[in-house]
């Protein structure tokens, strides 16, 4: 049970981000990922077009 004692303390101690700044950083993650496909798709295309032409 001094696991959990610990693990509460611990947990206690975190400097947990308040909602506002969940969301922003959910967008950002969000864009990111969505840039990073888009850049893949391209990318997919350009390779695809050069080498098996």
């Amino acid at each position: 049970m001094a696991f959990f004692a610990d693990l509460k303390t611990e947990m206690k101690k975190v400097d947990w981000p308040v909602g506002g700044r969940v969301a922003q950083m959910t967008v950002v993650v969000f864009l990111i990922v969505a840039l990073m496909t888009f850049f893949t798709f391209v990318l997919d295309l350009i390779l695809g077009a050069v080498l098996f032409k």
